[in-house]
């Protein structure tokens, strides 16, 4: 099941987390400079700053204070509770508790979510794509994926444009890029083609040097798994476009 997109939930589930974390950091002896303490009660005191502005029809600045500087601010509580969260997480898994830092790690998307749906732009991807990553691993069900697809895309929409139109790099490793291939392929496990068509245009766009390798590799998987007929055709028609047409040419 996906995590609620909810200021309160995102709490209570680190509330939920916060006992083992403090009980094994003390079991190991302590350490001033990775206490889950200072972690959790500065998340703790971020969110507590923004659940006034949990109504989504709430603005998170009034018309008279929106400004390219509002956006500034926004954009930079949703990267520092990112990091916050990804800092809890690092110190879970050194911890040795690894349910405890996967879970920590999944709700860095429904706060980017939180952070997207108020106007702000995101900033810091790596955590949330790894959260996001770890969540449609444990997904099989195509409502449930389709729903995540609907997170994702809310996702893309809110990256900072300096991220998106950077054309320049190549590291493989790069968030963005691994957002818009694992958002591609929940589309394609949604068994929803209209989900699929726009993340496969999106490839196009903004990956257009690794667009025909997804297409040739989706074929692959669509005897492999076995997927519906509605899927294979769309699959079959990027792959048709991107890579037999341009191995004719």
């Amino acid at each position: 099941m996906l995590p609620p997109v909810d200021i309160a939930y995102i709490a209570e589930e680190l509330r939920r987390h916060s006992e083992g974390l403090v009980e094994a950091f003390e079991d190991q002896g302590g350490g001033a400079d990775s206490d889950p303490q200072v972690l959790l009660q500065a998340l703790n005191d971020l969110l507590d700053n923004l659940r006034p502005y949990e109504d989504t029809t709430a603005p998170l600045f009034s018309p008279e204070t929106r400004s390219a500087q509002a956006g500034k601010g926004i954009r930079a509580l949703g990267d520092h509770g990112i990091d916050l969260l990804s800092r809890l997480s690092a110190l879970a898994g050194r911890l040795q508790l690894p349910q405890h830092s996967r879970g920590i790690e999944e709700l860095a998307l429904p706060f980017a979510c939180w952070i997207a749906r108020r106007g702000g732009e995101l900033g810091y991807l790596g955590p949330v794509v790894n959260g996001a990553a770890s969540l449609a691993n444990s997904l099989s069900q195509p409502t449930e994926l389709g729903q995540l697809y609907g997170q994702l895309t809310e996702i893309v929409n809110a990256v900072s444009p300096q991220i998106s139109q950077d054309t320049a790099s190549t590291d493989p490793t790069r968030p963005w890029r691994v957002l818009l291939l694992n958002r591609a392929i929940v589309a394609t496990r949604s068994h929803e083609p209209m989900l699929m068509e726009e993340a496969f245009d999106s490839l196009v766009e903004y990956l257009p040097d690794e667009a025909a390798g997804f297409f040739r590799e989706g074929m692959e998987q669509m005897d492999a798994l076995g997927y519906p007929p509605r899927v294979r055709d769309l699959m079959q028609r990027y792959y048709d476009q991107w890579c037999e047409q341009r191995v004719l040419h």
